[in-house]
């Protein structure tokens, strides 16, 4: 999310988020729903929360789902993506509460001090931006990944072709990630980390692999073998295990 995609490519990612990933057995947290329940209880009435990288909007319905009286402004640079996004606020009657607009998370187009949190669910974005327009008091949250990616089995088949958080300019550092918010000046800065194992059809781990970068330059048909194999490889009675450690990243201005 937050990179400029096709329309097929966001197609394929909103569909797969409605129809195949209630699908996906879990094993361990549901941390999108901590992601959210964080948002939720940090926010309060008239609450204006900037969402970066906000994909088809599905963090932000689920924001607005919970609580009401919050209000999003949820950005991505993929024109795609935000034109679909659209359709789903307004399909879920909440224009009111939600304003979808195509903008860069690295020059953010806001003024300073003017959002109450800023949340990015694995986008690329400029910390120095988020704080620029936070308000004192507001919170910066963050779900990010470990090691891995959240993706271990895939890493093992595919080596260095497979693409984890860590490599990504937004997210590599000398410093550890909480001595990074620090030394931007968020204080109260914490970090939330899980263990969550999922068992995926092999169809669902193609799907999500052709619209997330889990896997540089990847090809169904060139990268058939891989994917057999890590079926032989991991293949359990629930489907093919996929271990990930998922991360949410907090801080105050």
């Amino acid at each position: 999310m937050g990179l400029e995609d096709s329309l097929e490519k966001a197609l394929l990612r909103d569909r797969f988020i409605k129809e195949d990933l209630k699908k996906i057995v879990v094993e361990g947290v549901d941390v999108d729903g901590v992601y959210v329940k964080e948002v939720v209880e940090k926010g309060f009435s008239g609450a204006l929360i900037l969402d970066v990288g906000t994909g088809t909007a599905h963090i932000p319905l689920e924001i607005v789902k919970r609580s009401k009286w919050l209000r999003v402004v949820a950005l991505d640079l993929s024109s795609a993506s935000v034109e679909i996004a659209k359709k789903n606020v307004e399909a879920a009657n909440y224009v009111k509460n939600i304003f979808i607009i195509r903008a860069d998370g690295y020059n953010l187009p806001f003024r300073d001090i003017c959002f109450t949190e800023v949340t990015i669910r694995l986008a690329p974005h400029s910390i120095r931006e988020t704080y620029r327009v936070l308000k004192t008091g507001g919170w910066y949250i963050l779900r990010a990944c470990g090691k891995y990616n959240c993706w271990k089995e895939v890493h093992e088949m595919f080596g260095e072709r497979a693409l984890p958080f860590t490599t990504a300019e937004w997210w590599k550092t000398s410093i550890g990630r909480l001595e990074r918010l620090a030394w931007y000046g968020f204080k109260d800065v914490h970090e939330i980390s899980f263990l969550v194992r999922r068992y995926y059809t092999l169809d669902q781990i193609t799907k999500e692999m052709m619209f997330n970068p889990i896997v540089k330059d990847f090809n169904e048909e060139k990268d058939r073998f891989k994917l057999k194999e890590l079926e032989r490889r991991f293949e359990t009675e629930k489907g093919i295990r996929i271990t990930g450690y998922p991360l949410i990243l907090l801080g105050k201005k």
